[in-house]
């Protein structure tokens, strides 16, 4: 490692630019592919060299800046610690022991907790695996990279981390032995995270006795000393100039025996060859968690589809498009009427609880109860959570869209624009039974209390609750026809959807927050969910003969 530590800066540098310059790339082509703003961007954006550069710079500057931020953080929380240990364990007042005791004891907490992360350490190598894909785009040497990246995270973590705070608080409290011993501290936790793997490697059977040796001394002395009340013994032997000559001995000897350590390559090889092997089982198991995330539901349906449903033989009456629609819902129909009793069912059941305590508490509930127009903002959240617009739209890509995508004309503008307001009806039609339901409820407070509403408060409530079932029967089969998201193999490759499908929880859960109050808001929605369902059949008239189409 001698010959090749002369790299380390170069090196670290060259993996730091390809970061920064995928990472970029990476959010050009995200914004690329929004609606209206990809169209301004040009592709000669990505052969800015110049800015990806200095992108690189500035990243560095603020990833150094955060580690120092990190560090100081850190010592901050030792002070906590510090402070509950005079005052719960020492019974000491904080105040009385002065700045310098109160700082070692810090500095102590700190490095103790950071010797506890750093001991439960196993016998692997440190190997970052995205680094090592792009030193073999590269044509890089496997055993440089893992060294100069281990060297250069070493340097960093104990410069900004380690050393400035460490100087600043020798500094504040004119104690040399703070930084002295407090860096050395700092360093060896870390080289023994080198040390340990390449001594299993070597001396399988010395390794972890080695390790336990190393947590008893770095942690559980210290621990033992402060529980036993013993603090002015400990920081004696901390920051005294003898532990300093130890100290620095073992770091030193610990970094000369991972310099001029000679079986590199061979415990690289094994480091890899089970990082690989665990790796690729984690891509699979976050493929299939974003999987599930967006088609979980289309597919658990599809394990219960009726194929011999009386339905199936009514639809056979029918011809192309219509009928592969038509069979489809008459497939899932027990699914989607099963589906639709349990919605109405909670509902029902929630609405009759509320009427219950009208009648059996007349006091203060009928009193909130002679004003209800706040009510319309909490409908946006329950319509959202009630409908069945994304079910269906999973429903339907597993079930059909996935295969018939793939005929072309299934992709024509006739073809495509029938099967969506099909699709869109039966959907409407679930969603309205969920509206009914929702307006005969509160149509029953005229039998609780007959002079608490009036009319212009049902006819408020009718036209919300109209245009929440447009709108949450349209809005999922518009994005869908309009972004079309998912692959052959059932995973989602736009990142725009991803945003729309997590924004639209957030939008909804908002209208719980606001107090509205008034008809104006109830006015509002049915009026917007009106024009977002007229103007988005325009929208996918035009676009989604272009959209409509499964993504590679």
């Amino acid at each position: 490692m001698t010959n090749n530590s002369k790299r380390t800066l170069p090196l670290t540098w060259f993996f730091y630019r390809v970061k920064i310059t995928t990472s970029t790339n990476g959010f050009l082509y995200f914004l690329r592919h929004l609606p209206l703003v990809g169209a301004a961007i040009p592709p000669t954006v990505y052969h800015l060299l110049g800015v990806k550069k200095f992108l690189a710079v500035i990243m560095a500057i603020w990833r150094l800046f955060w580690r120092a931020l990190l560090g100081f953080g850190l010592f901050l929380l030792g002070f906590l610690a510090s402070d509950n240990y005079f005052l719960h364990i020492a019974g000491i007042k904080p105040a009385t022991v002065g700045l310098t005791t109160s700082t070692l004891l810090a500095a102590t907490a700190w490095l103790t907790a950071f010797a506890f992360i750093r001991g439960f350490v196993l016998t692997d190598l440190s190997v970052d695996v995205p680094t090592l894909k792009v030193a073999d785009q590269f044509s890089l040497s496997r055993q440089e990279t893992v060294q100069a990246t281990n060297l250069s995270n070493l340097i960093a973590r104990s410069f900004f981390q380690g050393l400035l705070p460490l100087a600043y608080y020798a500094a504040l409290t004119s104690n040399p032995w703070l930084l002295v011993n407090g860096v050395g501290l700092f360093l060896l936790p870390q080289l023994w995270r080198e040390v340990l793997p390449r001594l299993a490697w070597q001396h399988k059977h010395r390794a972890w006795p080695a390790a336990i040796v190393f947590w008893l001394i770095m942690v559980a002395a210290p621990l033992g000393l402060a529980l036993a009340g013993r603090w002015l013994l400990l920081l004696t032997i901390l920051f005294s100039p003898a532990v300093a000559v130890v100290v620095w001995v073992l770091a030193g000897l610990a970094f000369f025996y991972w310099l001029t350590f000679k079986q590199e390559p061979g415990l690289l090889t094994k480091t890899l060859m089970e990082q690989k092997t665990l790796g690729t089982a984690d891509e699979v198991t976050q493929a299939q968690k974003q999987s599930a995330q967006y088609l979980s539901t289309g597919q658990a349906m599809q394990k219960k589809m009726t194929l011999d449903a009386p339905e199936t033989r009514r639809a056979g009456r029918l011809s192309g498009s219509h009928y592969l629609n038509a069979l489809l819902f008459a497939r899932y129909r027990r699914q989607l009427r099963r589906s639709l009793l349990i919605r109405v069912g909670i509902i029902a059941l929630i609405g009759v609880a509320a009427l219950l305590a009208m009648m059996l508490i007349p006091g203060k509930i009928r009193g909130q109860a002679n004003d209800l127009t706040p009510i319309y903002g909490a409908l946006f959240f329950v319509m959202y959570l009630a409908s069945f617009g994304r079910p269906i739209v999973q429903m339907l890509f597993v079930n059909c869209d996935a295969a018939m995508l793939y005929y072309p004309f299934y992709r024509q503008r006739r073809t495509i624009l029938s099967g969506f307001f099909y699709r869109f009806w039966r959907t409407f039609l679930l969603n309205a039974g969920i509206g009914l339901l929702i307006f005969v409820i509160f149509l029953e407070l005229l039998v609780v209390m007959p002079a608490a509403q009036m009319t212009t408060f049902y006819l408020v409530l009718a036209l919300e609750l109209l245009g929440l079932v447009l709108l949450f029967s349209f809005h999922e089969l518009f994005v869908y026809y309009l972004l079309q998201p998912f692959t052959a193999d059932m995973t989602v490759v736009s990142p725009l959807y991803k945003i729309v499908y997590g924004g639209m929880y957030w939008v909804a859960w908002s209208f719980t927050q606001f107090h509205l109050a008034g008809y104006g808001y109830a006015i509002a929605i049915g009026l917007i969910a009106l024009a977002y369902v007229g103007i988005g059949t325009i929208v996918i008239y035009f676009r989604a003969p272009q959209t409509f189409r499964v993504r590679n």
